[in-house]
């Protein structure tokens, strides 16, 4: 395996920033990206013990599918899509030679020692030695698994699923396989459908300053950290054939939590002549590896420099308006220039336009009084041969506090997929400097900001939960200018998501039969939009569902059904329905019997014929039921309980009992009992034998 020696040596810094914000609790952390046809994960470990001990025992990923068509399954889908670790020694061989990420994460997980040594006049070096080992591989392997997605998929750290589909949605979920007397490590789930799939964004804001044979680069950092954690720079002689300045990609490093950091990256590129026109542009990376569109290109040529600088020291405004402003500038430098020269504007940025000029070379303070209510100012030293100095901006304000008008003509159109689109009236302010938009689910909640940093535009794009049954969301919007004095806010604007989950289903809690009525109960659906609920009913005699009776939202939950017929079982179910017209799942059905009237299924006749010379009773009855199942007869001896005597089939209507004593009374009882299970009322007779 090659030597990783000189990778390691320039990640020494990034590591030493990491390495205050390793100890923490173990959990997995992953991230994810929607492309057109597959799902690309990424997941690690949070602190170095559990790196250790995952990438023994290794992860398990399972993928659920919980919506289809815009509709949450009733079940969602499991898929165990595997145990992911990494790659045994001997398979790394190719990739590292190809790929230094890769070697530095196979020496982290398989090296002997990792120890991070070399020449360090300042003493840097030293110091990340003194951390132990266990961090410097933690940390340098993830460090190196951001750079390279396939190097991360090797060491088994991430996962592309192009089993996926664009109406479906999935819940990844990623689970420690350690076991938990080892080291308990919390697991994580990323929630994605390739629906989701955006374009990656350009960089936007690059600006570049060019000087003596070097040109200095910045971009935005923090707007875009969301989406790519480096860059590739980018340069052209013609403006048309773009070639990369660096082999690897640029990255910014930063501690976590460092409200200081940095908000833009920096980078100095060293121009091969003067007097030559360079377009510069960049390209963002994403932890996947994905190569962005380019940003738009700037140029600048490269000129020889004044030597000395101005700088400007202090900048007072006094309670008149005017200002005194005072500047550093070697008297070294004053026979080599002609002039100052003050210039002024609105923003940091620029363009910056001359107030002052033919300020003698060696004055250093001035007063000017035609102020904005905010302002940048920079001092020029005009040379007299070759390049003028400029100095940095400094920004001047006169007193303020005077907020700006609250923002008016606010609208929000949230989509199907919810994407809220958040619009509204610019202001009018000279010194605004931008807006903050909010946001809460209920008006009983606190309106929460969306936005870290002031957002510079007028038309802001917010995405919302679909799964929260939630319909309405609540925006407001101010504004702040350059003093940072924000404005009340915005009328509240209440916006309604497009109803894609159908309301939840009504459950009955209570059912009795009363005097042959069937009486219902039930707890209707709590969702805030629904508009009615139905009650259907089934007979046993019918196949198919009639609507009995419909609900308004704000109808007690109560019903009695009085069209029933007696002798039928009778089953019921409710739906609700919300505004949208969206149907719940039916409320689990219950059934009720309706009993029969007994004198309904009681035969017509029942009679004896009594044989004294042949010694027997004779039986017989008549019904003109269809539905009968038995006939049950009873015999009573006087003096004697009654019991069950015979059954008799449905077709048979006599029988004979011979088994009898002289002079004796004989009782005799008939009930039908039908094919439905209904009994009749007994019909009686008395024989005297």
């Amino acid at each position: 395996m090659k030597s990783v020696c000189k990778s390691i040596l320039l990640l020494a810094i990034y590591f030493f920033c990491m390495h205050a914000h390793a100890q923490h609790a173990a959990a997995i952390r992953a991230v994810a990206r929607a492309q057109q046809k597959q799902i690309l994960i990424r997941w690690g470990a949070s602190n170095a013990q559990a790196w250790r001990a995952l990438n023994k025992y290794g992860f398990s990923v399972s993928r659920f599918t919980v919506i289809r068509d815009k509709s949450m399954l009733a079940k969602p889908e499991r898929k165990d899509i595997g145990v992911f670790k990494p790659k045994a020694l001997a398979l790394w061989e190719t990739l590292v030679n190809q790929d230094e990420n890769a070697a530095i994460i196979a020496q982290a997980l398989y090296g002997d020692s990792f120890d991070v040594s070399g020449k360090d006049d300042q003493g840097i070096l030293s110091t990340v030695n003194k951390a132990q080992e266990a961090e410097q591989r933690f940390a340098l392997s993830l460090y190196a698994a951001d750079r390279s997605f396939e190097a991360a998929l090797f060491a088994g750290w991430g996962l592309v699923d192009a089993d996926v589909k664009q109406n479906e949605k999935y819940l990844y979920r990623i689970k420690s396989l350690v076991p938990a007397n080892v080291l308990f490590i919390d697991s994580t789930a990323v929630f994605i459908s390739p629906a989701d799939f955006k374009p990656l964004p350009a960089v936007t804001d690059i600006a570049a300053f060019f000087g003596d044979k070097a040109a200095t680069l910045s971009w935005d950092y923090n707007g875009l950290k969301d989406y790519y954690n480096a860059y590739f720079i980018e340069r052209s002689s013609d403006g048309t054939n773009f070639y990369r300045v660096t082999e690897r990609p640029v990255t910014k490093i930063s501690e976590q939590g460092n409200k200081r950091a940095a908000a833009r990256v920096h980078y100095v590129d060293t121009l091969g002549m003067n007097n030559v026109k360079y377009y510069y542009r960049v390209r963002g990376v994403t932890t996947f590896g994905e190569v962005g569109p380019p940003s738009e290109a700037v140029s600048g040529i490269g000129k020889k420099m004044l030597t000395y600088v101005p700088h400007i020291i202090r900048s007072v405004v006094d309670e008149t308006g005017s200002l005194l402003i005072e500047w550093e500038f070697d008297d070294a430098g004053n026979s080599l220039i002609k002039s100052f020269t003050l210039n002024q504007s609105q923003t940091e940025q620029g363009p910056y336009f001359p107030v002052i000029e033919n300020i003698g070379a060696t004055k250093r303070s001035l007063r000017y009084d035609k102020l904005f209510p905010a302002n940048y100012f920079t001092i020029t030293a005009v040379a007299i041969d070759g390049e003028s100095r400029t100095s940095m901006p400094v920004l001047v304000q006169p007193l303020d506090s005077i907020p700006p008008q609250a923002p008016v003509g606010v609208k929000v159109k949230i989509d199907s997929s919810g994407v809220a689109i958040i619009s509204w009236t610019p202001n009018t302010e000279k010194d605004l400097h931008g807006y903050k938009v909010f946001r809460m689910y209920s008006r009983n909640s606190e309106l929460t900001p969306l936005t870290d940093s002031i957002f510079l535009g007028t038309s802001f794009v917010d995405t919302v939960s679909m799964r929260l049954t939630n319909r309405k969301v609540f925006y407001a919007v101010t504004a702040l200018d350059k003093r940072y004095n924000q404005s009340k806010f915005s009328a509240l604007i209440t916006a309604l998501k497009p109803d894609v989950v159908p309301p939840t289903s009504p459950v009955f809690t209570k059912y009795e039969l009363f005097d042959y009525q069937v009486k219902l109960s039930w707890a209707d659906s709590h969702d805030e939009d629904v508009a009615s609920h139905s009650l259907f009913r089934k007979a046993d005699t019918e196949k198919d569902w009639r609507l009995v009776a419909k609900f308004n939202a704000s109808t007690p939950g109560k019903y009695t059904d009085v069209a029933v017929q007696r002798g039928h079982l009778y089953t019921y179910t409710l739906v609700s329905k919300d505004s949208s017209g969206l149907e719940s799942l039916p409320a689990t059905p219950v059934s009720i019997k309706v009993a029969g009237d007994p004198d309904d299924i009681t035969v017509n006749m029942f009679n004896a014929y009594v044989d004294r010379d042949k010694h027997y009773i004779e039986l017989f009855w008549k019904d003109g039921l269809n539905n009968v199942e038995e006939y049950q007869l009873y015999r009573q001896k006087k003096g004697e309980p009654v019991t069950l005597w015979r059954i008799m089939k449905q077709h048979e209507r006599r029988t004979v009992d011979e088994a009898l004593a002289v002079n004796t009374e004989y009782t005799y009882g008939i009930r039908v009992v039908t094919k439905a299970g209904q009994m009749s009322r007994m019909k009686w007779v008395v024989v005297k034998y």
